[in-house]
Formats: C-alpha cells, structure tokens, sequence
C-alpha cells in the first residue's frame, strides 16, 4: 500500500511536472515570438535609418557641390574683375596722358600764335 502511495505521489508529481514543463514551454513560445517581433521592428528601423543616411549623404554631396561651384564661380569672377580693373587703369593712363598731350598741344599752338604777334 505504501508503494501505492509513494508511486501516485511519484505520478501527481510528474504531472505537476509536465504541467510546469509546459507552461515553460509557452512562456518560451511566447518569448521568442516577442523577440522575433522586436527584431522585426529594429530590422525596419535600420533599414529606414540606412535610407534616411543615404538620403541624407547625397544632400551633403550636392551641398558640397554647390559651395565648390560657388567658390569656383567666385574666384573666376574676382580674377575677371582683377583684369577689368587693371585694363582700366591702363585705359585711364592713356586717355590721361592722351589729354595731357592734347593740352599741351593746344598750350603750344597758343604760344605760337600769340608769339609771333
């Protein structure tokens, strides 16, 4: 009778066993479906963030562009502006030393003309 007693308690406690192994079995079930969703999400997160950062590397590229355009654009103007300016000058020259001339040309003949008066 006592082995009787002994095996039933040996079979209620395997149960109990069985029950626990299954419920732990459902619990990792549930577990790892959770992590599976999870990194689902990250998955997608990363993927947005990777095209959000290509996205973001090709603004920075053509930004990039525009400023060394920009810059090229400012020194090819400052260089034509160098060489209207000093075109300029030599314009200014000649027509100052022109007019000068002129003037005392004009200054000569009155010397002239009146000189022999």
């Amino acid at each position: 009778m006592e082995l009787e007693q002994i095996v039933n308690a040996h079979d209620k406690k395997l149960a109990q066993h069985d029950k626990e192994l299954d419920r732990l079995n459902a619990m990792t079930l549930e577990m790892q479906k959770s992590m599976n969703e999870g990194l689902a999400r990250v998955d997608e997160s990363s993927r947005f963030l990777r095209e959000q950062n290509t996205r973001q590397s090709e603004q920075n590229a053509e930004i990039l562009r525009a400023v060394l355009n920009r810059n090229e654009k400012s020194d090819e103007r400052n260089y034509e502006l160098k060489l209207l300016d000093k075109s300029n000058m030599w314009k200014l020259i000649l027509g100052i030393g022109a007019s000068a001339g002129a003037v005392f040309a004009f200054v000569l003949e009155l010397i002239k003309f009146f000189g022999n008066r």
